[in-house]
């Protein structure tokens, strides 16, 4: 079940940042940079997290927020969240 949750988590936030980066899905990865690769600034970050928060029901500390450097650090932050 674990392993259900973190790939729903992963798609989810693989669709919520290409949406933000106006990119194709296929264009992003666990690996990508959210500022580096995808050129999405803190303010975009946090609405990814909002959209994130709304989909799982997690909160997301703001400060932690900005701190997130890839995709894959911000799905390992929800998945430890939903426990």
């Amino acid at each position: 079940m674990a392993d259900e949750t973190s790939t729903d988590v992963l798609s989810a936030v693989l669709e919520f940042t290409a949406q933000e980066a106006g990119v194709d899905v296929s264009e992003v990865s666990e690996a990508s940079r959210f500022a580096d690769d995808l050129d999405i600034d803190s303010l975009g970050l946090l609405t990814i997290a909002t959209q994130v928060e709304e989909r799982f029901g997690v909160t997301l500390d703001d400060s932690l927020i900005p701190t997130l450097p890839t995709v894959g650090s911000l799905v390992a932050l929800v998945v430890s969240l939903k426990g």
